[in-house]
């Protein structure tokens, strides 16, 4: 398994640390974090999500690089440590 370097600066970690929420008491960053798997899944497919949708701002705000591929495998990686499948 490859370490997933994350910028410590960026928003996700922000908004994990807080306790704002956004759907029916979600944390915001978990929140965030699965609509862009969800997302990022229909890119790698071909398919663009929504008429805003860039591979850019989700670069910026998870504070991770790479193309589509590897950017699902990183929040995936993200979402089973968040879990604590890991």
């Amino acid at each position: 398994m490859q370490k997933i370097q994350i910028d410590q600066d960026c928003k996700f970690l922000k908004d994990i640390e807080s306790n704002s929420t956004a759907f029916m008491g979600t944390n915001r960053g978990v929140y965030n974090l699965l609509n862009t798997i969800g997302a990022l899944k229909l890119w790698a497919k071909g398919i663009k999500p929504s008429r805003q949708f860039k591979i850019r701002n989700v670069k910026l705000y998870f504070g991770i690089t790479g193309n589509a591929e590897t950017l699902l495998y990183k929040l995936e990686t993200i979402n089973k440590i968040i879990k604590g499948d890991l």
